[in-house]
């Protein structure tokens, strides 16, 4: 017996278009929730691999340091000021002295106070600092003093001059080839050569006077006294200074070398308004006024009787 079967009909167009439409309904309802999902997502995740990267990338780029710019370490042309500007001596390891130079240092009267020196401050009727009488500074006293160690290089193809702003001169440092001499005439800024040893300036110096100090706190030298400086520079913005004193008529033993001092290249000397170095003299018939107002407390580019 054959069951009995539905005979064949037409599908329902409404049945049809029931499911079609349900089937939009859920790749609509799919398609919405991706939408939101994404809109919601917190910035950033949506591409996160690539987002990861790129901060990986950033942080590398940042921690490499920033490219030196390019300079010749033999070009010393330019103005150069002390950083941090203050007083110095060659250091504050002073060797011992000999009789000579016991007996001349006894007659300093400072206006500054130095207590790693052992120097005190004498009362200011008993000031007799060369400087004060107009005397020139003299080397290497104009690169130690708060108010002179401001230079400025000039290199030529025979010798290199230093300028200073204090008293407004200038040393010749010879780069010719020549020795020094074996008894050049006395002066303050002595009779220096120069030459190179790598990228360090190396100077020589001998034919001092002896009537200049070595800084402000009065520290003294004999006309036998020689220097060796070295000059680096260590980048384009900076330059190393030091010095070594060699006096066996005043000191038992060698006095240095210093400590480096750092100078930096400036455009003009920070005392002026224009690029250059400040005419700064000591006039005499000024210097009454200019001692009598001394800054008592070591403040400023006056004189000082204080502390160090």
């Amino acid at each position: 017996m054959v069951p009995n079967r539905l005979p064949n009909r037409p599908p329902n167009r409404m049945s049809v278009g029931m499911m079609a439409s349900a089937t939009i309904g859920v790749a609509a309802l799919a398609l919405s929730s991706v939408l939101i999902t994404q809109a919601t997502r917190p910035s950033g995740v949506a591409n996160a691999p690539s987002t990861k990267a790129q901060a990986i990338k950033a942080q590398a780029t940042k921690a490499q340091p920033a490219k030196a710019k390019p300079f010749d370490p033999h070009d010393l042309n330019g103005i150069w000021s002390l950083t941090p500007r203050r007083q110095m001596a060659i250091s504050e390891n002073r060797p011992p002295m000999t009789p000579w130079g016991q007996a001349q240092f006894s007659k300093v009267r400072s206006s500054w106070t130095n207590a790693a020196l052992g120097m005190k401050a004498s009362p200011e009727s008993e000031w007799n600092d060369p400087l004060y009488r107009c005397d020139p500074a003299g080397y290497p006293r104009t690169m130690q003093q708060i108010f002179g160690e401001i230079l400025r290089f000039v290199q030529t193809p025979t010798e290199v001059l230093e300028f200073f702003e204090w008293d407004h001169t200038w040393r010749d440092i010879w780069t010719d080839g020549r020795k020094l001499h074996d008894d050049p005439e006395p002066r303050y800024y002595g009779y220096s050569i120069g030459r190179w040893d790598g990228d360090t300036f190396v100077v020589d110096s001998n034919g001092f006077n002896d009537r200049t100090w070595l800084d402000p706190w009065g520290d003294v030298h004999s006309d036998q006294m020689r220097l060796k400086e070295t000059f680096r520079r260590v980048d384009r913005e900076h330059m190393e200074w030091t010095i070594t004193l060699d006096d066996p008529m005043t000191y038992t033993q060698p006095w240095g070398p210093s400590d480096k001092r750092i100078f930096e290249l400036v455009p003009k000397s920070p005392r002026s308004e224009y690029e250059e170095l400040r005419e700064d003299f000591c006039v005499w018939s000024d210097s009454a006024g200019f001692f009598k107002d001394a800054d008592t407390v070591g403040v400023g580019d006056t004189p000082a009787r204080g502390n160090k």
